[in-house]
């Protein structure tokens, strides 16, 4: 009966763990990010790309453009 205890933290331990994350680093959401908006204005411009090589490029270079925004956006600066 006494092993009762540490068995039940052990198996709520992760569970604790991942509350404590979540909640101790929490801060507002900013309205000011535009990853999205950017990446249709870079798709628009890509589309009008005189050779499908050089819109696949373009369009290429929107995917990097919109994954370093998230990553901005979710990490900071």
């Amino acid at each position: 009966m006494r092993f009762i205890v540490p068995k039940r933290l052990v198996q709520l331990a992760p569970a604790f763990l991942a509350a404590l994350v979540f909640l101790s680093d929490a801060r507002p959401a900013r309205a000011d990010i535009t990853c999205f908006q950017d990446l249709r204005g870079c798709y628009v411009r890509a589309a009008s790309a005189d050779s499908w090589f050089g819109m696949w490029l373009m369009g290429m270079d929107c995917e990097l453009a919109f994954t370093d925004c998230t990553r901005r956006a979710i990490v900071g600066r």
